[in-house]
């Protein structure tokens, strides 16, 4: 499934359709996709606003083309406003996901931790929603340890792939 069919996806209306429940059944990546992006504006509702800084720092974390930008954007608005604690969809995300991508997972922990800093109000609530989430994904290393790691790793990665798709390009 690709981010484009991810519109079909996404239910929070008085049906009762869970989005957990529709996609479950559907690629790792789809899952980790929709899980950051879930977990991210519960986060970000966690010290009362959603600033546009943070919603511009989710939209640098997770790549993606110019066009999916708006249903990206819908997506987090629908997440925003879904009442169940981060805990409940922490939990959906780490059963959805079981013990095959704990890579994910990690990534997610140190994008968490990026996130709640990006607006420069480090509050009280993120930091127990962050440690929430980790233990949930049984994540047991510091915060600051595990972000450092995964973040680099991450960038290393991207950097690695854009530098081999130039040469590609180059080459051919």
């Amino acid at each position: 499934m690709s981010i484009h069919s991810l519109q079909n996806v996404i239910s929070f209306g008085s049906k009762g359709n869970c989005m957990w429940d529709r996609y479950r059944h559907e690629s790792k990546q789809t899952i980790c996709i929709i899980g950051f992006l879930i977990l991210s504006a519960k986060l970000c509702k966690a010290d009362g606003h959603f600033s546009e800084r943070e919603e511009e720092e989710i939209l640098k974390i997770l790549p993606h083309e110019a066009h999916q930008k708006r249903l990206l954007i819908r997506i987090l608005e629908e997440a925003y406003k879904n009442p169940n604690p981060i805990e409940d969809d922490a939990k959906n995300l780490k059963s959805l996901l079981q013990d095959e991508h704990p890579e994910f997972l990690e990534f997610i922990v140190a994008a968490l931790y990026k996130l709640a800093h990006s607006d420069h109000i480090y509050s009280e609530a993120e930091d127990e929603d962050i440690r929430s989430v980790a233990n949930i994904f049984g994540i047991t290393k510091s915060f600051t340890d595990q972000a450092n790691e995964t973040i680099k790793k991450y960038f290393v990665k991207i950097t690695s792939s854009l530098t081999n798709r130039k040469k590609e390009k180059v080459n051919a």
